[in-house]
């Protein structure tokens, strides 16, 4: 079988259009081989968090840099969105000029699980500093608008191509969809910049801020934030989370 291994590649890299991009899945393991080939430091990597209680968060190995939030969406979580940018748009809020914010066009598709990965690299620059591709993408478009980021994700073949290859790694444990199905999960960061613990999620209008919270008390903070704006707005929803942590040494 490894013989025909060739061809098929070099058809893959054709067909990679500004299309659907398959959805990466919430496996810490795919998705810390994803960030390593993207530009994450070795000596950092995504774990499963166990649940929101003191007793489980003990568990998540520090510093934390980001907490990635997957979710499948609900008539409550929808309404309770609705409500919370109409507030957000009439009252302000403050939002770090440091912010890397990546809008996420229809164009693109399933591409949020690669856009939290990179919320969540981007905005830990205190923590570390992005590497590989993600780091040439962010010293490209840094400046820019979130809109024309997202205009420029798509655009980045670089990127994208290692997104393939991680949704379609034998680490997968779903099928990997087509590329056609929308999938109903969405990906979402929680990053921590200039002291503030922000809500990046491309789909949404803006990033929110959640208020206060240091490098010591991020992961708590973060789920404070979670299970008052998701778990408890739609409590039969399904949640799935993961830390982007500095593994601990061997």
């Amino acid at each position: 079988a490894m013989a025909s291994a060739k061809p098929e590649t070099t058809e893959k890299k054709r067909e990679l259009t500004e299309g659907n991009w398959l959805p990466l899945e919430s496996n810490p393991t795919i998705l810390t081989k994803f960030a390593e080939r993207v530009g994450l430091p070795k000596e950092w990597g995504f774990v499963d968090i166990w649940g929101l209680d003191k007793e489980l968060l003990a568990f998540v190995p520090k510093p934390c840099a980001a907490v990635v939030l997957l979710f499948t969406s609900s008539k409550e979580l929808k309404a309770f969105k609705e409500k919370q940018k109409e507030e957000l748009t009439k009252k302000g809020q403050e939002l770090s000029k440091k912010l890397f914010y990546i809008t996420q066009h229809d164009g693109i598709g399933n591409a949020c699980g690669t856009i939290a990965t990179i919320h969540a690299m981007t905005n830990s620059q205190d923590l570390f500093k992005p590497e590989g591709v993600v780091k040439k993408f962010y010293d490209e478009w840094e400046t820019k608008s979130p809109s024309d980021i997202g205009y420029g994700l798509l655009k980045a073949k670089d990127i994208q191509e290692v997104s393939e290859d991680a949704a379609e790694s034998k680490d997968a444990q779903t099928a990997t969809p087509d590329r056609e199905e929308s999938v109903a999960a969405h990906f979402i960061a929680f990053v921590h910049v200039d002291g503030t613990l922000y809500e990046m999620d491309g789909r949404k209008a803006f990033p929110i801020n959640h208020g206060k919270t240091s490098n010591k008390t991020f992961l708590e903070d973060a789920a404070v934030v979670i299970k008052k704006n998701f778990f408890e707005v739609s409590p039969k929803g399904n949640f799935s989370l993961m830390a982007l942590v500095k593994k601990p040494k061997e």
